[in-house]
């Protein structure tokens, strides 16, 4: 399966720019505090302590710490009907919104549109906790009881609260955006997959912007005892160092949470509005590869085949190409075949991961990582793959190990799925 498309490679009024970012990350409440931290560093992998109700149990995890919904979320009402997933979503849209200066009435409410990423949201630990016990008989769960306690005591809201879709709807509603609204929901590609289809609603003409976002924990404790064994590091020795994609000694990858929004939009619209262009959109695809032969072994021909489609589509050859943003989490089998698609076409070029520092926030990850590279591209440096100390031989490509300043105006980033599933995008600053 082939997907792709790309636009002119010099400036034109039809091209896909960037005017603003928001981001909440293990790392940051903003996108700059976000970057600044990723430059210094830092982790944001930290032990999670075990939860009330489930002694015994320890993880690793990457999580935002100290986040207010009252400060993020207007009006106060709407916190009500809101998870925390959703509420990260409309703060860092709104973050996003503030940078491009965009706001209700300052553009037809017609040709504005929202797309989101989404996964399966799960209720809060106590929430499900409380319901639980009420039907409970001598400590063991009684099936029976279920649809007498949980439907009498359960929060009425308590769907409304956890839909996926609901990040898109609240923030569409927030901006009036009466345009396209949708959510992606492909796990590991979905972020860059609601970049994609944002990219070709404004190419269709059916919008002039469009607000791309991602959220996703999967740090909720409830969500921890469900994958407790899903692909996860074993590595509790250090945790600012337990996820290390690409690494001689790597074994799994790291919970996380994140949420983030970009504003995309046409660059005549943005320029007749004033606003600050960051960037555009150079060239995309979107391919996928069956694994005949287990997990993972698809990734390695889509990846190829992303990246093929890519330097077809732009025109732009490798050397013209900054680095790469790896999808990478610490996995044995993913990280080699990501790493051998890479080699296959554009050796040369220096990659990054940086799951290594914020974690794997699985469907929110690809914008999250998108953004820190767009940091790195706007101050001039580039943020290394966190704490990288030895390439593994089954990973032939340039890991990025210390920051570099930036040396090309164009970067890919990538993702991709366990079952052969890759999107990238190829992306250059103004």
């Amino acid at each position: 399966m082939l997907n792709s498309g790309s636009i002119r490679p010099d400036h034109s009024a039809d091209d896909v720019v960037l005017t603003g970012m928001g981001a909440f990350s293990p790392l940051g409440s903003d996108a700059h505090q976000h970057h600044l931290a990723l430059l210094e560093g830092k982790s944001g992998v930290k032990v999670i302590e075990p939860y009330g109700g489930v002694d015994g149990y320890h993880w690793l995890g990457a999580y935002i710490e100290n986040f207010d919904p009252k400060l993020h979320v207007q009006p106060r009402k709407a916190i009500k009907v809101m998870c925390r997933e959703i509420q990260m979503a409309f703060g860092s849209a709104m973050q996003a919104c503030r940078q491009s200066n965009l706001a209700v009435g300052t553009v037809d409410s017609d040709r504005i549109g929202t797309v989101f990423t989404g996964e399966i949201i799960l209720s809060d630990l106590h929430d499900a906790e409380e319901i639980t016990r009420l039907c409970t008989t001598d400590g063991v769960m009684n099936h029976s009881l279920w649809s007498i306690q949980a439907m009498g005591n359960m929060y009425p809201l308590w769907m409304l609260k956890a839909l996926p879709n609901m990040a898109a709807c609240h923030v569409g509603i927030a901006l009036d955006a009466r345009g396209p609204n949708n959510t992606i929901t492909t796990e590991g590609t979905s972020s860059l997959g609601a970049m994609l289809e944002a990219i070709n609603v404004i190419r269709r003409d059916k919008a002039d912007v469009m607000l791309v976002g991602s959220t996703a924990s999967r740090v909720n404790p409830l969500r921890l005892i469900q994958r407790h064994n899903e692909d996860y590091t074993i590595s509790y020795e250090r945790a600012e160092t337990a996820c290390r994609p690409f690494g001689a000694d790597r074994d799994g990858a790291v919970a996380a949470e994140s949420s983030s929004a970009i504003v995309l939009e046409r660059r005549s619209h943005a320029m007749a509005r004033g606003a600050t262009i960051l960037g555009r959109v150079l060239s995309w695809s979107n391919t996928f590869a069956p694994c005949t032969t287990g997990r993972w072994s698809g990734v390695e021909k889509s990846t190829h085949n992303t990246i093929q489609q890519i330097l077809i589509g732009s025109g732009i050859s490798p050397s013209n190409i900054d680095h790469i943003n790896a999808g990478s989490g610490g996995t044995l089998a993913g990280d080699a075949a990501e790493a051998r698609g890479i080699q296959s076409i554009i050796p040369d070029v220096p990659v990054v991961a940086y799951k290594g520092a914020l974690g794997d926030s699985n469907s929110a990850s690809g914008l999250i990582e998108w953004i820190s590279s767009i940091q790195g591209m706007m101050a001039g440096t580039i943020a290394a793959t966190h704490e990288h100390r030895k390439t593994a031989s089954d990973c032939p490509i340039h890991v990025l190990a210390e920051p570099k300043p930036r040396e090309q105006d164009a970067f890919l980033k990538l993702s991709h799925t366990p079952d052969g599933h890759c999107v990238g995008v190829l992306f250059a600053v103004d």
